[in-house]
């Protein structure tokens, strides 16, 4: 065991006296590149923007009367959200009066693609016993900020 300690005494002894201009630390660890540049910081790429689209269906399909709609499915096509976010959706009845709100918790990965299905009941609420036809506006919001809009008729 002394005789491998003395060994290594004297590698060292003999590595320490070399004038070769050895380093202790491997070139690779160094931070300047093999031509003697420093390379480029790699940037964190940007996240993708948020996105939203908006589109609406009628149930039954092809119905549009006050009294053959049964309910209005708005829905948002949104991409962009790192993490989560918060989305309202606000459906406008004919004028600027909010005839109802609602608010989602979102949590997905930037590069995810998310749909989301907000259904308005027609049949056998207030719209069609007020007569609220007229064109509707359904409005997005992602965390406060507005998103994306459509709008939709429902006729007499």
């Amino acid at each position: 065991m002394r005789a491998k300690a003395s060994a290594v005494v004297l590698l060292l002894a003999g590595l320490s006296g070399c004038d070769q201009g050895l380093s202790a630390i491997p070139a690779a660890w160094t931070e300047e590149g093999w031509n003697g540049i420093s390379p480029p910081v790699q940037a964190t790429p940007p996240l993708p923007p948020r996105v939203g689209s908006a589109d609406v269906l009628y149930v039954p399909e092809g119905a549009r009367g006050l009294t053959e709609v049964t309910e209005v499915v708005a829905r948002l096509r949104v991409s962009g959200i790192s993490g989560s976010a918060m989305v309202d959706v606000e459906f406008l009845a004919p004028g600027p009066v909010a005839y109802e709100r609602r608010t989602v918790s979102v949590t997905t990965v930037p590069t995810e693609e998310r749909e989301l299905d907000f259904h308005l009941p027609v049949a056998g609420t207030h719209i069609p016993v007020h007569g609220l036809s007229g064109t509707w506006e359904v409005r997005f919001f992602l965390d406060g900020e507005p998103l994306a809009s459509s709008t939709f008729t429902l006729e007499r």
